[in-house]
């Protein structure tokens, strides 16, 4: 996974947590000569609000007076004009590359920061405090495991091995938010646990805390639980009719277009697997039943489908703690989880190993 785009995924999802001072940070910018860029803007979040700013660049340098509740990720970008003649019908078309490395500085808020931008773009960050000593070490232990190729942590594992390292570091924190909006605890408690006291104490972490607790009552090894809606027919279908069996109880909808482009692998398993010994049933979040038909013969899917047409209220995915999709959880023939968001290979390994 290149660490870049990681990063600048993950600025975009942070969310603060409270602590007891407020954090300033001073920001001076420069723009080597022949750099197109005439604005900078800031954008970091702050008590679960996000913040921006906008400044025009003079000679060359730029600077912000930025504070918040905690030390929080950051972003510069440089705006740069659209080539003459090319229309531009929004702001943020006024920079192609708000979304890579280029014209672009990540880093976090604390003491001085410096940000120098050569004529291609990029930038070279210093100053800052332990924060963002933290956040270069990430970066770099990232990059250094990108290189290891065949020995390469996967990044699940590559951000809880630097959790344990930097325990105290808001980095560790807001690194776990990529993990938070669909909580597996095998990967997602071993983050939690090894934060310092002090970061488990945040409104953040104690929420955390709050969802962990409860995927852990349908985490693998658990019984599942029983539910009856109807199918397109209107006929009532239950979970346990498929006692005795293996079934991917799957939960997606029409407009999830995750869900959607997971369909032809999930196709694909179903046509080497099905039989006596392995079904799917699919719940879907949609609330229109016209939409969710329509979906259904677009992609062509084979198997059950099941829906009490409340979206995000469905009572399903209420028992099941969903809150965002695609999920799915493979249970066995006496009711057992034992496998959670298996998809492609995953699901195929998986389905061999207890169909053998």
């Amino acid at each position: 996974m290149d660490m870049n785009k990681t990063i600048i995924a993950a600025a975009f999802m942070l969310m603060a947590a409270s602590v007891h001072a407020q954090v300033a940070c001073i920001i001076k910018g420069e723009v080597a000569k022949g750099h197109p860029a005439k604005r900078a803007v800031i954008g970091y979040e702050d008590d679960k609000k996000y913040k921006t700013d906008t400044v025009n660049i003079k000679g060359g340098r730029f600077g912000f007076t930025a504070s918040a509740l905690r030390p929080a990720l950051a972003q510069v970008t440089l705006l740069v004009p659209p080539p003459p003649g090319k229309r531009r019908h929004k702001e943020s078309e006024e920079n192609e590359d708000q979304y890579t490395s280029k014209n672009m500085a990540l880093f976090y808020l604390e003491e001085t920061i410096h940000v120098q931008f050569d004529t291609a773009g990029m930038a070279t960050v210093t100053g800052g405090g332990k924060e963002q000593r933290a956040y270069e070490a990430f970066v770099a232990f990232g990059k250094e495991n990108e290189k290891k190729d065949k020995e390469a942590l996967s990044f699940e594992k590559m951000v809880t091995a630097f959790i344990e390292k930097y325990p105290d570091a808001y980095i560790s924190l807001d690194m776990m938010e990529m993990f938070a909006g669909v909580i597996q605890p095998s990967t997602f408690e071993p983050m939690y646990l090894a934060l310092s006291p002090r970061l488990r104490n945040t409104d953040k972490a104690k929420d955390w805390k709050t969802k962990l607790d409860e995927a852990k009552k349908l985490d693998v090894g658990q019984p599942s639980i029983d539910f009856t809606l109807n199918d397109v027919q209107g006929t009532p279908v239950s979970l346990s009719s498929f006692r005795g069996r293996y079934v991917l109880l799957d939960f997606w909808a029409s407009w999830c277009g995750p869900c959607r482009a997971g369909h032809p692998e999930l196709i694909n398993a179903y046509n080497k697997f099905k039989g006596d010994k392995f079904e799917i049933l699919a719940v879907s979040l949609d609330d229109k039943k016209a939409a969710w038909m329509k979906a259904i013969q677009e992609d062509k899917l084979p198997w059950k489908q099941a829906s009490d047409l409340k979206g995000s209220s469905s009572k399903a995915a209420k028992m099941y703690n969903i809150t965002q999709i695609p999920q799915n959880l493979l249970i066995d023939p006496a009711g057992v989880i034992v496998g959670r968001n298996l998809t492609g290979k995953s699901l195929e390994e998986k389905l061999s190993d207890v169909l053998k």
